[in-house]
């Protein structure tokens, strides 16, 4: 039987990378689908090394349609993620995806998994408006279903929790206590605050993997996926932080205005913002960590499981504070 083609982008990246590891070292998965990798640079090291493990490579310009759907042809699924970070521009971001979206029609693909997230402004009631890295991605969401309609094409969407190397970044860069113990310093609630986390290099995979090869995908066609390894309170994340480092890790909870304080002009109204939502709203919205449930339901038809907050920790040292 001929396999299915799975074109991912951001291959070379934290979450393709991710899918492509996944597929690759599933026997099942890799007896299905056939890979091929987007990439800017086919002569980068990361790209050589997918091309060593028979991964296709293809060049594929997201601020160019014609390239993309050069890239895309031939495709059964595609996994789509962009970075909001590298241009830091909303329009910009949004229109990278409409063109993968426009693509895929246009190559007759089969499945979309969209890396989105939610509408931070619409979830809020208009509360927190800054959080562009969310509503961008949203926004291309929505222009998916919109096209997507008398095509057949499925469109999940996908959607990456708090990353869990964000905890080692935030405690290096956070103010410490008096005592000098290292310090997690956040505007969440010790106790209350439900974050849900994500490690990319063992959630991602086996979410996006057990999308494109579930059962009957069209019940998957328009369901957003909550990809969360675990839910934790910031106590139970500091506590485990120690715990397998061998050494305290405290945390401090602060006012919103004194956090967005510490952080650079240009993005800390936005990562503010963020945090804002994670604390007020459960990331995904109010009581969506008792939802977790349905999205795992991708997750078993191929026995996978999500990691766990402690095996991240164990598995990203040195933590050197």
């Amino acid at each position: 039987m001929a396999k299915h083609l799975l074109t991912v982008f951001g291959a070379t990246g934290n979450q393709g990378g991710g899918v492509i590891k996944t597929f690759l070292g599933n026997p099942t998965l890799s007896s299905q689908f056939s890979l091929r990798a987007i990439t800017r640079n086919t002569s980068s090291d990361k790209a050589k090394a997918l091309a060593s493990q028979g991964v296709d490579l293809a060049v594929g310009d997201l601020n160019d349609l014609e390239s993309l759907k050069e890239a895309i042809k031939g495709s059964y699924a595609v996994f789509a993620v962009t970075n909001y970070w590298e241009t830091m521009s909303s329009p910009k971001e949004i229109q990278q995806g409409k063109n993968i979206a426009d693509a895929c029609i246009a190559t007759s693909v089969k499945h979309v998994v969209w890396s989105a997230l939610p509408n931070v402004t619409e979830l809020t009631g208009g509360k927190l408006k800054a959080v562009e890295h969310f509503d961008g991605k949203s926004e291309v969401a929505r222009y998916m279903d919109s096209i997507k309609k008398q095509t057949g094409m499925i469109t999940t969407f996908f959607m990456p929790a708090f990353y869990a190397s964000n905890f080692k970044t935030m405690t290096r860069s956070s103010p410490y206590v008096n005592d000098g113990v290292p310090t997690l310093t956040l505007p969440w609630d010790l106790e209350k605050t439900q974050v849900p986390i994500f490690n990319p290099s063992k959630d991602g995979g086996p979410f996006v993997a057990g999308i494109v090869s579930y059962p009957d995908p069209a019940e998957l066609d328009g369901k957003w996926i909550q990809a969360v390894g675990e839910w934790k309170t910031p106590a139970e994340i500091v506590a485990e932080m120690s715990e397998v480092i061998g050494r305290e890790i405290k945390f401090n909870s602060v006012p919103e205005d004194v956090y967005q304080g510490f952080l650079p002009e240009n993005i800390a109204k936005e990562l503010t913002e963020n945090m804002v939502l994670v604390r007020d709203y459960s990331y995904y919205g109010v009581g969506t960590e008792k939802q977790q449930a349905e999205s795992n339901k991708v997750l078993e038809p191929l026995g996978f499981t999500a990691g766990t907050f402690k095996e991240y920790v164990k598995e990203d040292g040195p933590w050197e504070f």
